[in-house]
């Protein structure tokens, strides 16, 4: 799930590995995208 933070997707985005075949393709284009600047506001703290 972090690794889709990375490139601004939700965290949700994980469901689409239970999709036969499709989805782990599908998942695995997704962590190999580059991470883009605006994913970063997942890295910062709260407090």
């Amino acid at each position: 799930m972090r690794r889709l933070h990375d490139t601004d997707k939700a965290g949700w985005f994980i469901l689409l590995g239970l999709i036969p075949l499709v989805g782990g393709i599908i998942l695995l284009v997704f962590v190999l995208l580059p991470g883009v600047p605006q994913g970063a506001r997942f890295d910062r703290p709260t407090a």
